[in-house]
């Protein structure tokens, strides 16, 4: 399989996208025959990622595995976002939050896979803090603890709060020792 640059890769998916629209309801199949995009190399990773991102969601699943496909209320308001747009947005912490969103179950190891893309990497150790932040905000329960150097942890997301991701934030603030106490937290500040 040739790859693609990112560019070409967005051009295609803007092509799939405005099929899928289109149509409101589909299968893999109806939006290759409808944009000459393979299958397995191409409309079936347009789909997972349009699932991971919300747009998009299982309307239908056949016992012979085949699956039809239908917008979600996001993915009817919302149009294909310019490539210069989607390229600007990405945040390794946006990438993370939409792959959380996305699975039932995972890993750091598989949340930093899942959020690596062509413009913006995300290292497994990234993932990793990512997840004890969460965890430690509520967001995230540990589902099966880690055994070091045989198995990673395996987290499930328990509060999903929307598309914008939760991240840690470093807050100017007054203590007083003598009080035990803060006597001043800063408001508006990022």
């Amino acid at each position: 399989m040739v790859r693609l640059t990112r560019e070409a890769h967005l051009a295609r998916r803007k092509v799939a996208w405005t099929a899928a629209q289109r149509r409101g309801e589909f299968s893999y199949k109806q939006l290759s025959g409808d944009t000459s995009l393979s299958i397995d190399d191409q409309i079936r990773k347009f789909v997972g990622e349009w699932i991971v991102e919300g747009l998009v969601e299982v309307a239908e699943e056949r016992r012979n595995g085949q699956k039809r496909f239908r917008l979600t209320e996001l993915g009817r308001k919302r149009g294909m976002p310019s490539a210069i747009a989607a390229a600007a947005a990405e945040t390794a912490h946006g990438n993370m939050w939409r792959a959380m969103r996305g699975l039932a179950n995972f890993t750091a190891l598989d949340i930093s896979t899942h959020a690596t893309t062509p413009t913006c990497a995300v290292e497994e150790r990234q993932a990793q803090e990512y997840c004890q932040m969460l965890v430690r905000a509520g967001y995230l329960k540990v589902v099966q603890k880690a055994v070091p150097g045989r198995r990673h942890a395996i987290y499930r997301l328990i509060k999903q709060t929307g598309p914008r991701p939760p991240r840690e934030r470093r807050v100017r603030a007054v203590y007083d020792d003598n009080l035990g106490e803060y006597v001043h937290i800063a408001r508006g500040l990022s």
